[in-house]
């Protein structure tokens, strides 16, 4: 982590403390190094040591998000590829889907490349046992699909088992997932991923979520409809999500609340929006574009997300 530190920022993080042999030395030295770069104080060094995996990926996801070290693509760069705004989105919602999956902990489940990793059938497979383990007919499953006929079958099983769940499959299925289709996995993998975050929060509807937000204090003047409204843009609304749960954990000098923010201050906004929501314990795997954008996806899991952390706090007062 120190080497990635550097090649982010040298002068915040240099290689001073590299081979420091007191590992505790060395991690809070590796600490002092990204807060200097601008990362939240969302672990410590003690914590880091422990190898504490949950603790780790959230200062990790922190790093990425406050320094990311990828250029933006130009126009020029992006014709050349022959990509389109479509394609840019549905590679940021590979990235959060994928890290949804390996969160679940599956026994034997780690997905580098969504689209590759689901073509066999047994990846999806696993994953709706993990939401759902009544829905898929494993005496069918082709244990050992060691070709194209055998890993029809088990993506058809896969097909059906989301057929149980009363999931949407309108123009995609089985064939889909064989074949990587990007459209369709995203469809049937977003599905899931929302099926499993309502479960968490006690299968609340997204009419309750939006009910709850619309109630926390500091969110009466900036009322939604759905998950998509402009209001939550600013970020302010997320924020206030946040403080709901723990007042204490919000510096609102680093909160921009004017009306007449413009995208740079509503995007650090969303970022201190998300390094919050991290802090508090929530696995949010959004990103600061997603607030500005207001991508009903990935709202519908942070939603979701922070209205759990809300309920165990009240559980723990």
């Amino acid at each position: 982590m120190y080497y990635v530190l550097n090649q982010l920022d040298k002068q915040c993080c240099p290689l001073t403390h590299i081979d420091e042999p007191d590992m505790l030395k060395r991690a809070t030295e590796m600490m002092n190094n990204s807060k200097a770069m601008g990362v939240a104080d969302v672990c410590d060094p003690e914590d880091w040591n422990k190898g504490n995996v949950k603790i780790n990926t959230v200062y990790v996801a922190e790093v990425f998000n406050t320094r990311h070290g990828l250029q933006q693509m130009t126009q020029e760069e992006i014709d050349k590829f022959g990509l389109i705004d479509d394609d840019i989105a549905g590679t940021r919602e590979e990235r959060q889907f994928r890290l949804w999956i390996n969160s679940l902990e599956i026994d034997g489940v780690y997905v580098n490349n969504l689209f590759e990793d689901v073509g066999d059938g047994q990846i999806m497979l696993k994953v709706i046992h993990k939401i759902n383990p009544n829905v898929v007919e494993w005496n069918r499953v082709e244990k050992n699909a060691n070709n194209t006929f055998k890993i029809g079958i088990n993506c058809k099983v896969a097909e059906d088992a989301l057929r149980k769940m009363k999931l949407t499959l309108v123009g995609v299925g089985a064939e889909d997932i064989q074949k990587g289709q990007k459209k369709g996995v995203l469809a049937m993998v977003w599905q899931l991923m929302r099926v499993h975050y309502l479960q968490i929060i006690g299968n609340k509807s997204e009419k309750d979520l939006i009910a709850w937000g619309n109630s926390c204090k500091g969110n009466e003047n900036m009322q939604i409809a759905n998950f998509k409204d402009k209001n939550l843009a600013s970020g302010v609304y997320l924020v206030n999500l946040c403080a709901a749960i723990e007042p204490r954990a919000i510096d609102w000098d680093l909160v921009n609340t004017s009306p007449d923010a413009d995208d740079e201050a509503k995007g650090l906004n969303a970022k201190y929006a998300i390094s919050i929501a991290r802090k508090l314990g929530g696995v949010v795997f959004m990103v600061w574009e997603d607030v500005l954008e207001c991508n009903q996806k990935m709202m519908t899991i942070f939603f979701s997300t922070v209205y759990e952390l809300h309920q165990e706090s009240k559980g723990k007062q």
